[in-house]
């Protein structure tokens, strides 16, 4: 009898503990490049003159499922904006990093808006973020580290007033210093003796230091103290590579360059070479997390997800068309659902949904949401997503389905109507066929109307509204009303001039 005993509560014990594994809640980490698009990756098959530059994310996409059509912003404020806080910007008011305006809020409330980090970390999650924060609507990591529900961090901003605000140390440039781009003044360096704050605290670095290095070294320490312990994590890596600035990266350095950060520009011949090093050296960091990982033996119990912010620097990034909202989108790991390639549709608006339905909590009701939870489809309970995604980007506005995309929608532009294609069944412009004046696709037409109305941009239509002189637009107006954002906001990047881009 007392062996029976036994054997039953041996049983008993034993289910329980298959049922608490069952039910403990996946690790997360989630990387975002930085003004990569999608065409950059080997697995969407865009650039087929070329070796793949990126084996780390190709293979987490033959593990688990990469998205064909992901979108997001077109430029990188906006797009951490929708991925952060599950909406659009008609809703969250983020356009463009010289726009962040919603009719008739004066309020500026850094909480009016969700974050997927704050609501992990309240349903029990151990967070960290390590990189480039920029969320122009809801708070600055290292001042408002409580209400972002960020526990550990290392954060870099390229102005230093931010850095004197946070440690109350005056920066001077030096020759180490990154030159703007677009400015041409002295920034703060990412790379080379980078300027991060860890934790409140200036790190000291030199030019020996690189600093996506310290950023996913950072990711892998945080994994490893925390893949033994009782409650799950959440580790946020947003990388600083690529980006617009093209520096030399340790693949250059090996070759015989000095470690410095001076810029080049993609379109010249030593810049794009240094461009696709970048992002070869991002994935051999992508693939460093993996490993780190799979040697703490957590792989069955975490879930990845890769992305990047926006188009490509210097192709598609800032522009109105699908190039520069289309992005990268791979997830794979506990419970993901082995799919490869899928035609079906994802926007940075589902980020957090879905985060939180893997993390079992609930979004405060306080907030609205405009994305839709992925994990039915992404553990294999669904075959389907959503049928519409929306984007928009600066002047912008578009929305795609499977089998129609309807871009460049710029009523101050003087384009209301924008551009229509059938799709064909194609995701990288391919096959699009232009449609907007055939007749025979009128009724498709005009639903599309009903989806603009849905979710379209609510900036003002005429750069004659008196709103666009306000403090808040005035920044929008100076760059967007001239003749070359007028030229280039709605062109298509033109080596992926795929399509007929007539209106």
């Amino acid at each position: 009898m007392k062996h029976l005993l036994s054997v039953l509560l041996l049983a008993v014990m034993c289910a329980i503990t298959q049922a608490q594994k069952q039910d403990k809640r996946p690790n997360i980490v989630v990387i975002l490049s930085d003004d990569i698009g999608f065409e950059e990756f080997g697995l969407y098959k865009v650039k087929t003159d070329q070796p793949t530059n990126t084996p780390f994310v190709d293979n987490m996409g033959e593990q688990g499922v990469f998205f064909k059509t992901a979108w997001a912003q077109s430029i990188c404020g906006p797009s951490r904006a929708m991925f952060y806080s599950g909406n659009y910007a008609a809703n969250n008011g983020a356009y463009d990093n010289k726009i962040n305006w919603r009719p008739g809020d004066e309020r500026r409330d850094l909480d009016r808006f969700p974050n997927f980090i704050k609501v992990l970390h309240d349903a029990g999650y151990k967070t960290a973020v390590a990189g480039k924060w920029h969320n122009p609507i809801g708070g600055i990591l290292g001042v408002h580290n409580e209400l972002l529900g960020v526990d550990d961090y290392i954060v870099y901003n390229s102005q230093p007033d931010k850095i004197e605000q946070i440690t109350g140390i005056k920066l001077t440039p030096d020759e180490d210093w990154e030159i703007a781009a677009i400015s041409k003044e002295p920034i703060l360096s990412r790379y080379w003796k980078p300027a991060y704050i860890k934790n409140g605290e200036l790190m000291k670095t030199t030019m020996k230091d690189y600093g996506p290095d310290i950023l996913a070294n950072f990711i892998c320490d945080f994994i490893t103290d925390n893949a033994k312990s009782d409650e799950p994590f959440l580790a946020f890596y947003p990388m600083v590579l690529a980006h617009s600035s093209h520096c030399v990266t340790p693949i250059d350095v090996e070759n015989g360059a000095k470690p410095s950060n001076q810029h080049f520009r993609n379109g010249s011949v030593e810049g794009y070479k240094i461009f696709l090093n970048q992002i070869n050296y991002a994935d051999q960091l992508v693939g460093k997390i993996l490993d780190t990982v799979q040697k703490q033996g957590i792989a069955d119990n975490t879930i990845i997800i890769f992305a990047s912010d926006n188009g490509t620097t210097s192709s598609a990034k800032s522009k109105g068309v699908e190039y520069g909202v289309h992005v990268p989108f791979v997830v794979m790991g506990a419970g993901i659902k082995k799919r490869g390639g899928t035609d079906e549709l994802i926007d940075f608006t589902d980020v957090l949904p879905t985060l939180a339905d893997f993390a079992q909590t609930e979004i405060p009701q306080k907030y609205s949401i405009d994305g839709t939870s992925m994990m039915p489809f992404l553990t294999g309970k669904s075959d389907k997503t959503k049928d519409i995604i929306f984007a928009q980007p600066g002047v912008a506005s578009l929305v795609r389905t499977k089998e129609f995309l309807l871009e460049a929608v710029s009523p101050l532009y003087g384009y209301p109507n924008g551009r229509f294609y059938k799709t064909n069944g194609s995701y990288d412009g391919k096959g699009y066929e232009n449609i907007t004046h055939n007749e025979s696709y009128k009724k498709d037409r005009a639903l599309f109307e009903t989806y603009l109305k849905q979710m379209s941009s609510r900036l003002p239509l005429s750069f004659n509204d008196p709103v666009w002189k306000t403090n808040q637009l005035k920044r929008g107006y100076k760059h967007f009303n001239n003749d070359k954002q007028r030229k280039t906001h709605l062109a298509l990047p033109r080596k992926y001039q795929f399509y007929d881009p007539s209106f």
